[in-house]
């Protein structure tokens, strides 16, 4: 485990990377800020300190890029989906990874939570894992207006109720959640996912899978 020294150390050399890699389009304070932010939510949710520094970092550099490109700072060089639930622990990581792995690189996709919370279900790693995607290191990620403004395709799952993104192309998909329900309903959960996946890359996206 990471003393709080060594913990300091890599905070501070991957805030400089990244306001490095953000020069011309964020201040090194702007930088310096989106890190604490990604500190502060996932720090309270870690029961580890060894992958921090990267699940910060990760976080951090995801949550400018949105902000860069729903400003229209940076160009967006493939079409972007947005899978949103409640905790993002469950279903919209598995839609995400289901759609890059059947996208290939022809979208982005990104996932986030009304409510997130730590922790992936073990179950979608294993249904992934039967299907060839493995996730490294998932975190939770915030819904924020920067994901929302990025994104050219808002999918909630099992939150119909949150649905205002004027100006948005926005699905809701009544899934229902996966915790603590076992394998064979993961199982179904994905074998549905795939299916509206599928339709959604060809007729909304444009894009065949």
């Amino acid at each position: 485990m990471l003393t709080p020294q060594e913990l300091e150390a890599r905070y501070a050399y991957d805030t400089a990377q990244l306001a490095d890699h953000y020069e011309g389009v964020f201040t090194p304070e702007e930088v310096a800020d989106a890190v604490k932010v990604a500190r502060v939510h996932l720090e309270k949710q870690a029961t580890v300190t060894d992958f921090l520094p990267l699940l910060v970092s990760r976080m951090a550099k995801e949550g400018l890029l949105a902000r860069a490109q729903a400003e229209g700072w940076i160009a967006k060089a493939l079409p972007e989906i947005l899978f949103v639930s409640e905790h993002n622990s469950a279903r919209s990581h598995m839609a995400a990874a289901l759609t890059r792995h059947i996208a290939a690189g022809k979208v982005n996709v990104r996932c986030a939570g009304r409510h997130p919370r730590g922790g992936l279900e073990r179950d979608v790693v294993t249904v992934l894992a039967e299907r060839g995607i493995a996730l490294k290191y998932p975190y939770p990620m915030p819904f924020t207006s920067s994901l929302l403004g990025a994104a050219d395709v808002v999918v909630t799952l099992g939150v119909p109720e949150f649905c205002d993104f004027a100006g948005k192309r926005w699905i809701n998909w009544d899934i229902p959640a996966v915790e603590g329900e076992g394998l064979e309903v993961v199982r179904e959960v994905a074998d549905d996912l795939e299916r509206r996946i599928r339709v959604l890359l060809s007729e909304e996206v444009s894009i065949a899978a």
